[in-house]
């Protein structure tokens, strides 16, 4: 189904071919080498079926409130879950809020 997405986008659409099949173009895969280049794979697949994993990198994360921080210098903001009685208070005070502009508005 690949090849003749790649096939179609080719002929459509270059542009946009280009784009979505970059590193296939950079590798000089086209979609008649589509096929040997995951025959190849499959191939080599069972010759050594084994699961080698990558080393791990040794990168730890710390977490403030909702910031974390990698030991390799990056920063990520992640949202802290609220918990029911949190939730609960929040809606409350959204209630009372509309509420109080309700009755300024009678008034």
């Amino acid at each position: 189904h690949l090849k003749e997405y790649m096939e179609m986008l080719q002929e459509e659409d270059p542009t946009k071919y280009e784009a979505h099949f970059s590193k296939f173009i950079e590798n000089d895969i086209d979609a008649d080498k589509l096929e040997d280049m995951y025959s190849e794979a499959h191939s080599k697949i069972r010759e050594d079926p084994e699961h080698e994993p990558k080393e791990k990198k040794g990168i730890t994360h710390t977490r403030e409130e909702e910031n974390i921080k990698s030991s390799d210098g990056t920063e990520h903001v992640r949202f802290v879950k609220l918990t029911l009685e949190q939730r609960r208070a929040k809606v409350s005070a959204k209630i009372a809020a509309a509420q109080a502009k309700l009755m300024e508005d009678d008034e």
